[in-house]
């Protein structure tokens, strides 16, 4: 016991520490781009905190669910392989696992919700860093840190148009989800607007207000007000972004699945049937997500055959 709690008060302290030098870089960013006046709210460090301790949470939580998914899968597969289903200690071994598995996942559901929850605030700090990493480079050097500023920017928008299921405050269906989801496009609309004036006549003035408009994303986010993630009226004329993932998942599913369909009628071993579907679903998701593509790269998992 004596050990256990030696270990967790390590850990603890390497946690603070990482956290104080997140948010000593966080504060050095701000005052750069001119933000020296305005304090970082209790409920944005809050958010940072969370997240952070709730991340080796949240890996367990997502490998036990692709495992569970896996592990499935093959048993499905070897049993329509031998033409019925497996007895004795495979059966066993399926249902130790699958419960093993199920366990997990389920102690680690807590660090998953607070991760997805407090993403968006830990993703603005990076936003609000990379563009005081593009206010001090020149050159060559610049046009790197601007690739990845805009990289951040690209995976703030989707959190930013999630934020009211992330946050949680209200519930599905629910009448209030269509002017909230709105908002969040007309913020995202917003964030393009200004970012697009980067490559402009005056891009400093264009970093330190985006830089603005992150940290006022990240403040409102955090106090639970996500129908005003920016002042109503300075994005009322803007037309919302849509949130298209949803969707392109769903086409993804659903051209990989007659893929599969097609692949099978060609009568290929099963070796050369699963690279076929396997490069064919990576195709597809470079085409409909690019660089983004490895975050959908399960979904090319479930179509290949075999064990």
């Amino acid at each position: 016991m004596i050990v256990v709690n030696g270990i967790r008060r390590a850990r603890g302290a390497r946690a603070r520490r990482r956290m104080d030098r997140q948010l000593i870089d966080l504060r050095e960013a701000l005052d750069r781009l001119g933000y020296d006046w305005w304090p970082i709210p209790l409920g944005f460090r809050a958010a940072l905190r969370k997240h952070d301790a709730a991340g080796w949470g949240w890996f367990i939580n997502l490998q036990a669910f692709v495992l569970l998914a896996w592990l499935f899968l093959s048993f499905a597969a070897v049993a329509n392989w031998k033409g019925e289903l497996l007895h004795g200690q495979a059966t066993l071994a399926f249902y130790a696992g699958e419960m093993l598995l199920a366990v997990v996942a389920g102690l680690t559901m807590g660090s998953a919700r607070a991760t997805r929850r407090n993403r968006l605030a830990w993703l603005c700090a990076c936003a609000i860093e990379s563009c005081a990493e593009v206010h001090k480079r020149g050159g060559e050097r610049r046009r790197e840190a601007l690739i990845e500023a805009s990289a951040t920017l690209r995976r703030l928008e989707g959190e930013v148009l999630a934020a009211y299921r992330r946050r949680g405050s209200v519930s599905c269906f629910s009448p209030p989800n269509a002017e909230l989801r709105c908002h969040a496009g007309q913020v995202v609309a917003k964030l393009r607007l200004v970012e697009a004036q980067l490559h402009g006549n005056h891009p400093q003035q264009a970093l330190e207000e985006l830089a603005g408009l992150v940290a006022t994303i990240a403040e409102q986010y955090t106090s639970n007000r996500v129908g005003t993630l920016l002042p109503v009226d300075s994005v009322a004329d803007l037309v919302p972004v849509r949130d298209r993932e949803p969707i392109l998942v769903g086409v993804t599913v659903v051209m990989v699945a007659g893929g599969a369909v097609a692949v099978s009628l060609l009568n290929l071993p099963d070796v050369a049937s699963g690279a076929v579907i396997v490069a064919m679903a990576i195709l597809v998701l470079l085409i409909l997500f690019g660089r983004r593509w490895h975050r959908y790269l399960p979904i090319a998992g479930m179509f290949k055959p075999g064990p």
